[in-house]
């Protein structure tokens, strides 16, 4: 009889918990979302747009409310989250490109569990590389680049997303790229557009913005994309730039072989986080699954939003968001740089004379 009541008591706190987390309620509550940069970039765009859809659709439509956190590379504002941010709903975290670099590469200020957090949605994007129309033959053409003695271009950092240009150049055999230290990608267009360096690379809304009305021109010459990888692995070109090569039909084209083995391996891992994962919404470590579940109900009622569906491609770019289960393993692709990745990585840092190394 004992047995009985001690099983039933067990059984109602399990349903009653259950059911607390289940019945999330964020009624007269302020949801705080961490970016861990300044106000005006990438991330915080990302971050304003959906503000208002969150508010709309999480329960209990709580006031969302955007705090910028920025310095160290996105290390002190991904440090402020992991020490502040409570597992019940009302913390989220804008990740980005720099926030996964910084955990897949192994830096030592990293203070925060990347692998931990549970994502809610990513947001894909995707690099286009351009030069001047006198350095090109036409459009995805490398020849001049590669003859070149010079090819100069912006990299902020090594220890930063900026390395994986190191690693596309040297596997192009672009074998006289040259990298401007300390330039971000917008001061490297400014710079581009001077002269002063050959070969730049923006994200899909600043190349709509920026870069394709110079191409229109006929002042610039698209070069490549990165390329769309999908959930199983495939790669398209990107829509915004559909005749343009992406970077495996590149490397095709001037390694006469296909892009195999450890190369391919190393560009999944990339891709993952230069694109897949280079922005998304997250929640804290230790979140239960039903505070998970209730948020990804609200994105995916998001997105299906008359509104939401108006101004989402013209803000976020065409690709679609990629919500639930499947951001899970993309996101530790992205943070986890496999064994054969980091001494690829290591290799073009050492030949192009770096200190800095992937750990």
């Amino acid at each position: 009889m004992m047995r009985k009541i001690i099983i039933a008591l067990l059984i109602s706190f399990f349903a009653y918990s259950t059911n607390v987390f289940a019945s999330l309620d964020l009624s007269g509550k302020t949801v705080t979302w961490v970016i861990p940069f300044k106000e005006g970039g990438g991330t915080s765009r990302f971050a304003r747009f959906l503000q208002p859809f969150l508010t709309k659709y999480l329960p209990g439509n709580p006031t969302v409310q955007i705090q910028h956190v920025p310095g160290g590379g996105a290390i002190k504002g991904s440090n402020y989250f992991q020490k502040n941010a409570k597992p019940d709903g009302t913390y989220i975290f804008g990740c980005s490109t720099s926030v996964i670099v910084n955990v897949a590469t192994g830096n030592p200020l990293v203070e925060y569990n990347l692998s931990e957090y549970k994502p809610v949605l990513l947001l894909p994007q995707n690099t286009h590389w351009f030069t001047s129309s006198d350095l090109s033959n036409g459009t995805s053409d490398l020849s001049k680049l590669r003859d070149s003695s010079l090819v100069l271009y912006a990299l902020k950092t090594p220890a930063s997303a900026d390395l994986f240009h190191v690693w596309v150049f040297d596997k192009l055999g672009i074998k006289n790229a040259r990298p401007i230290p300390g330039l971000s990608s917008g001061d490297g267009y400014q710079a581009f557009l001077r002269g002063e360096i050959h070969l730049s690379s923006h994200g899909a809304a600043n190349y709509v913005k920026k870069v394709k009305p110079e191409i229109d021109k006929g002042k610039v010459v698209d070069v490549m994309t990165l390329g769309i990888v999908g959930a199983d692995g495939t790669i398209s070109r990107n829509q915004l730039a559909p005749d343009v090569l992406t970077f495996p039909e590149m490397y095709e084209k001037v390694n006469a072989k296909k892009l195999a083995g450890d190369d391919l391996e190393a560009y999944y891992s990339i891709a993952a986080a230069w694109a897949q994962a280079s922005k998304s919404m997250l929640l804290p470590e230790g979140t239960p699954d039903s505070i998970v579940d209730a948020y990804t109900e609200a994105v995916s009622k998001m997105v299906e939003d008359p509104e939401f569906k108006e101004k989402a491609e013209k803000v976020l770019g065409p690709y679609p968001l990629i919500i639930g289960e499947e951001a899970g393993p993309i996101l530790k692709k992205a943070s986890v740089f496999t064994e054969n990745t980091k001494k690829q990585l290591n290799a073009v840092l050492k030949k192009n004379g770096y200190v800095y190394r992937v750990q």
